[in-house]
């Protein structure tokens, strides 16, 4: 067999078994014993032949295929180049033979010809399996498919014809009990998901690959269930969607690991594309924290809306310097600027309303990590806070139309003062609400996967250096979210935010971190408590069992959108803001955090941090006339 089917190679099969099946018709019709008249018709007519059926191939594209991957389509094709060219042939035949000429001929040819030219294409294809299969299979990585619907059969295929690919699928799990004893291509269907143990066992699996469109989080932790222990020391792998692969038009059905985000129990999330490119489509956008996780995939999707310009501001430059290498090699070049700086800094702000004049802003620029900001207060608010006001004061002056501030669950009755100085963000951004027309808004979510410094990075990084993965408390239970969901919801609303409203994402039902540590273990093919211990390392400071997304005094409202839902806080007076934004700038200045803390907790009566037995300095006059005021009358919540 030739290594390399080329078209000239199919061309010269066609032609020997158009050929033999034209002859083999006559011999047919004249029980092999071909009169000299016939034989006659036969040599006249075989040019004719040829020259119409391979003119059909030709134009139905049989000679662009590759035959070494032959499927139903292709046999589709050929039938119909058959048939087109059978119709011309008939129609000359009987026009300059009109009596003599074997008329059966005619019905009993395209059948031949059709077996033997899709034989030929489908016997290349089955010489190839056949030496696949004939290939040792020693080093095979042996792999079980649950689901043997349309994606796994996909699955089954396309590592049975990539080479390079050390598998041997030796079969499918499926819950559809129809579906059991059954083959694909040639592999059993072995029973349904309460069979994985057993089918591990007993056919030495290293790997499970989920291969189901829906519901994959509920189902591959009861997979995980299903086989618990050393004996089941099994890697589960998945692949994409039907609905990923096709939207990201790739090759095949790319086998990779599990991730967190597979077990987590999510649903498509439908967007108002048209609402999107309205507040999108040809303007300038300002992103603050655009090196982060959430600020580098606001920049990727946005881009999708076709923006003129996007304004990338961050202090962190090496995190600047990767999102902004990364979009110019996507070709974003012309749509993108980094800007280094603080999005507190109101002379860079100024310059860079005054020049290029964003239209729409993204402030999701913030100090996050808890423990880190309860040892530095007057960073968190600096940072979280006083920078919220000078950003939203710059986009309504300049009359912005939109303003967007990602907050965060830990703003609602906050324990940590990050969560404390995000909820006064919240507050500035709704004494904002309206100002010169510019619509301010928050958007309120949680954990977001595999972003910088969360957990799971740090369990990752843990289960690679051996163990222990540390975490707090057995009990403690968090919202997580994809993000590339959260970015989606945040887009939307924002398209959807008319000023004052604070947009609550809805981040699915909590799950226990304890939980999330023990699969992430699974999912690395260890075991807890025997591979890799879990070790509770006690509450840290600042820290909640559980977090909220509505405070008791919220008045929600529906917004339309299954996956958004909206908080209308107290109203917010702007003069009064004004006044507080003061005070607590003079208290970030003080070396001794104490006055803030207290001032904290007087604009924000909800905050449940560590007590501070005392002030070590006492506010001056002044300033604690001015919190005061401020907190009497509106913002105190």
């Amino acid at each position: 067999m030739i290594k390399k089917h080329s078209r000239w190679f199919i061309f010269v099969a066609d032609t020997v078994a158009i050929c033999f099946s034209y002859w083999l018709v006559f011999q047919l019709r004249f029980d092999f014993h071909l009169p000299a008249n016939e034989f006659d018709h036969f040599v006249k007519t075989l040019p004719i032949v040829l020259a119409l059926r391979l003119a059909a191939f030709h134009y139905f594209g049989l000679y662009r295929g590759i035959w070494r991957y032959a499927s139903i389509d292709d046999l589709v094709n050929i039938f119909k180049a058959v048939i087109a060219s059978q119709v011309a042939l008939a129609a000359i035949i009987l026009f300059l033979w009109h009596s003599g000429f074997p008329r059966s001929a005619l019905v009993i040819e395209p059948v031949l010809t059709l077996v033997f030219v899709g034989g030929i294409r489908f016997a290349i294809r089955a010489t190839r399996e056949i030496r696949y299969e004939s290939k040792t299979k020693e080093n095979h990585i042996k792999v079980l498919i649950f689901g043997a619907g349309d994606l796994g059969e996909g699955v089954l295929r396309d590592l049975k014809r990539n080479k390079t690919h050390k598998y041997e699928v030796v079969g499918f799990l499926d819950d559809d009990a129809g579906l059991w004893d059954h083959r694909i291509h040639g592999v059993s269907i072995l029973g349904g998901r309460r069979a994985l143990g057993r089918v591990i066992e007993k056919y030495g699996v290293a790997e499970v690959v989920v291969a189901v469109n829906h519901s994959r989080g509920p189902l591959i932790k009861e997979l995980m269930a299903h086989c618990p222990g050393a004996q089941c020391r099994v890697q589960f792998k998945t692949v994409p969607t039907l609905e990923e692969h096709l939207s990201h038009k790739s090759a095949g059905f790319p086998v990779r690991k599990l991730e967190l985000s597979d077990l987590l129990s999510r649903k498509k999330i439908n967007l108002d594309m048209a609402a999107l490119h309205s507040i999108l489509s040809g303007k300038t956008v300002l992103v603050t924290g655009a090196g982060g996780t959430i600020g580098a995939e606001l920049c990727r999707q946005i881009l999708n809306y076709k923006p003129k310009l996007i304004l990338m501001l961050d202090n962190h430059n090496t995190a600047m310097f990767y999102i902004e290498k990364e979009l110019k090699e996507a070709g974003h070049g012309a749509q993108i600027m980094a800007v280094m700086g603080d999005a507190g800094d109101e002379i860079l702000l100024k310059n860079l309303f005054e020049t290029h004049a964003p239209q729409v802003v993204f402030h999701a620029a913030a100090h996050k990590h808890v423990p880190l900001m309860e040892s530095n207060p007057q960073e968190a608010v600096r940072n979280n806070t006083l920078a919220t006001y000078a950003l939203a004061e710059a986009a309504t002056k300049y009359k912005a139309e939109r303003f967007l501030y990602i907050s965060t669950d830990k703003a609602v009755r906050p324990s940590s003062v990050m969560g404390a100085s995000k909820r006064l963000g919240e507050m500035v951004v709704r004494a904002f609400a309206k100002v010169n027309g510019t619509r301010c808004m928050s958007v309120r979510f949680g954990n977001v996967l595999g972003s910088s410094g969360s957990a799971v990075r740090i369990f990752q990084e843990q289960i690679q250096a051996g163990g222990p993965v540390t975490v707090t408390h057995p009990e403690v239970i968090r919202y997580f979210m994809t993000v590339e969901e959260a970015i989606q919801l945040i887009l939307q609303a924002c398209a959807m935010g008319q000023g004052g409203e604070i947009f609550v994402l809805n981040m699915g039902t909590p799950i226990k971190v304890a939980e999330l540590a023990r699969n992430l273990i699974v999912l690395n093919g260890l075991e807890p408590g025997k591979d890799i211990e879990i070790k509770f390392t006690g509450m840290r400071p600042g820290e909640k069992m559980y977090e909220e997304l509505f405070r008791e005094g919220d008045i929600r409202k529906d917004t339309g959108h299954p996956d958004i839902f909206m908080a209308i806080p107290e109203e917010s007076d702007i003069e009064i803001l004004k006044e507080q934004m003061s005070s607590l700038r003079l208290l970030c200045g003080l070396p001794d955090p104490v006055p803030l803390l207290n001032g904290i907790r007087r604009l924000v009566a909800s905050y449940t941090g560590r007590p501070e037995g005392g002030t070590a300095r006492q506010l001056d006059g002044e300033t604690a006339g001015q919190l005061d005021s401020g907190t009497a009358r509106q913002l105190g919540n």
